[in-house]
């Protein structure tokens, strides 16, 4: 081999081992970058809608119960039935209810009668005391005769009087017994339809004095419809009187009903409890950190035919609209601890110094710094965290209200690369990711 040869292998080997070193370098550079998705700030339409789920209920309904108790002696409707305001629903056994009224009546009678003789007598009274008045004032007659005429015709008079409060005090009895008697027969207290009828002839009912008394049927105007849910306490500050929902049932697929927010409850309800959990809320006992939601109730306009009470339901409350505004992706905003310097905190930053006093060891904790949402800016191959004021959120997208502008490009994923990524860290960019 010549030495121009072995020249020539030298220059190619020294060639070789530059260019390993080079790109090991190059391979290592970045292996150390981390790689993220990326998209531009841009304006667009956001929708804020808050989700929550309920049941279908008529708006208008009566639970029509046994206002004296007895057994049910017929039921005169069925059901699903229709009923017009008025229309006899059920009766109850009232055979006491009717010898009660016979005997109220009777003794009124008797009151009456009395009564009539009680006059009779103060008639007859007054006639003595009128000629005895006259033979006095002709001397005919002495004082004491005069007195004691007049002292009968008083007496006659008392008894009278007490006769007609003996009728009134009877009149009344005879009312309530007629009223007792009345309510043995069960009225339509409005146009509906029977919704629940858990009763059937033949069972006992407790009357309406009682604590708690019978519900024998449920009668609803089906012609107004809303849904009620339960709306999460973190969301209850977005909702208002009047706002669009739109509505699906779970039994109708693809049937969506629009409907408006007509009702927002005042107290917070434990969640998965009802009306007796709020009960002893207001009385003051306690339910801790467990979850809250809050009652709202949703008007359907125009609802089908065959929608019916209790049915499932999810709505969709539209809380908020913006257009052309400027959006991030939701993943996009993260949160991080910012120090007094505005200096992002690094999460695995240690605690500070530890002094030593003799074998023992204090730790001092740092001071917590204020917490921030904000994005990662992409500056000259670094994510750069900005913080950043949000506005309405959409499906996918949040409105930023201030930090940042129109065309800035920014880290937009992937979602656990979102949670760890640091400020300044050196990135790569996946093209597949960008977001025009």
């Amino acid at each position: 081999m010549t030495a121009q040869s072995r020249k020539i292998l030298a220059v190619a080997a020294a060639v070789l081992v530059i260019g390993s070193i080079v790109g090991f370098s190059v391979a290592r550079e970045r292996g150390k970058r981390v790689q993220v998705q990326t998209g531009k700030v841009a304006r667009t339409e956001l929708t804020q809608v808050v989700t929550a789920s309920g049941e279908v209920r008529p708006r208008r309904y009566v639970n029509v119960g046994a206002n004296v108790s007895g057994r049910i002696v017929e039921l005169a409707v069925r059901e699903g039935d229709r009923v017009k305001k008025g229309q006899v629903l059920a009766r109850i056994e009232s055979e006491r209810f009717e010898a009660g009224a016979r005997q109220s009546e009777a003794a009124v009678a008797a009151a009456r009668a009395e009564l009539q003789h009680a006059n009779a007598d103060l008639e007859v009274s007054r006639l003595v005391f009128d000629r005895t008045k006259k033979m006095h004032e002709d001397r005919l007659i002495a004082d004491q005769a005069f007195d004691q005429a007049e002292a009968e015709l008083k007496m006659k008079a008392a008894n009278v009087e007490a006769a007609h409060k003996r009728v009134a005090q009877l009149q009344a009895q005879l009312d309530s017994t007629r009223d007792e008697l009345y309510k043995t027969t069960m009225y339509s207290p409005m146009d509906g339809v029977v919704t629940s009828l858990p009763k059937e002839a033949g069972e006992m009912v407790i009357g309406a004095l009682s604590f708690n008394p019978t519900v024998i049927m449920t009668v609803a105007d089906l012609l107004v419809m809303e849904c009620e849910v339960m709306v999460d306490e973190t969301d209850i500050r977005n909702l208002s009187l009047g706002q669009k929902a739109e509505v699906r049932v779970d039994a109708l697929e693809g049937v969506r009903i629009e409907g408006e927010v007509t009702e927002i409850g005042a107290s917070a309800l434990a969640r998965g409890t009802g009306s007796t959990q709020q009960v002893q809320a207001t009385l003051g006992a306690t339910t801790g950190n467990q979850p809250k939601d809050f009652k709202v109730k949703i008007v359907l306009k125009d609802p089908p035919p065959s929608l019916r009470p209790g049915l499932n339901a999810t709505a969709d409350i539209t809380t908020a609209t913006r257009s052309a505004v400027l959006a991030v992706p939701v993943q996009a905003v993260v949160v991080r601890e910012l120090d007094k310097e505005g200096k992002v905190v690094d999460a695995d930053a240690t605690a500070g110094p530890e002094p030593r006093e003799g074998n023992t060891v204090t730790q001092l904790a740092r001071p917590k710094g204020e917490e921030k949402d904000g994005v990662f800016l992409v500056k000259d191959g670094k994510a750069v965290f900005t913080p950043v004021k949000a506005g309405i959120m959409g499906e996918t997208d949040i409105e930023i209200l201030e930090g940042l502008g129109e065309g800035q490009e920014i880290v937009t994923g992937s979602y656990k690369t979102l949670r760890t990524l640091k400020d300044q860290a050196r990135i790569r960019i996946e093209k597949k990711g960008k977001r025009s």
